[in-house]
């Protein structure tokens, strides 16, 4: 008999972290790796993922929902996927919601990342690696300043890889 398990706030915030700092720290060591040529497109990919999943983490502790949802009186029906799943904020409606913590220097950055990586989905992209690295690195270290600041300096990724 199967038995549905009943997550607590905290372990899918724990869950949301572990995976956001996994995707950041991917993200960085394809960058890194001299082999791989598609670097930018799939740091962008990755560190937007990372940047989502940190951001569902802060309002998932915070209490904020960030499910899309059509409010019916007091009751709240909540958008599905095709699949039948929640749909959560992506990081766009993340970073518009008010109560963001991130400073307007970083959704900027992250926002212009946003835009490149609706181009990668639509078009292949030709040598932007010279014309990003600075914007991929502030992402980096945005992101590192950012899971510090929300939840400690335990979870900062500059101590696994220099950014």
């Amino acid at each position: 008999m199967a038995t549905t398990r009943n997550r607590s706030v905290k372990s899918v915030k724990d869950e949301l972290i572990k995976k956001s700092r996994e995707a950041i720290l991917a993200a960085v060591q394809i960058y890194n790796n001299p082999q791989i040529t598609f670097k930018s497109e799939t740091f962008i990919t990755l560190g937007v993922i990372a940047w989502t999943y940190l951001m569902h983490a802060y309002y998932r502790g915070q209490g904020i929902e960030y499910r899309y949802f059509k409010a019916r009186g007091k009751k709240k029906l909540f958008d599905k996927t095709s699949k039948g799943a929640d749909k959560y904020w992506e990081l766009e409606r993340c970073l518009n919601c008010d109560d963001c913590p991130l400073d307007s220097g970083t959704k900027n950055n992250l926002k212009f990342l946003i835009g490149i990586r609706h181009e990668i989905e639509h078009q292949m992209t030709n040598q932007i690696d010279e014309f990003l690295s600075a914007k991929l690195q502030a992402c980096a270290m945005n992101y590192d300043y950012y899971i510090s600041q929300l939840f400690g300096t335990k979870y900062s990724v500059s101590k696994e890889l220099a950014i």
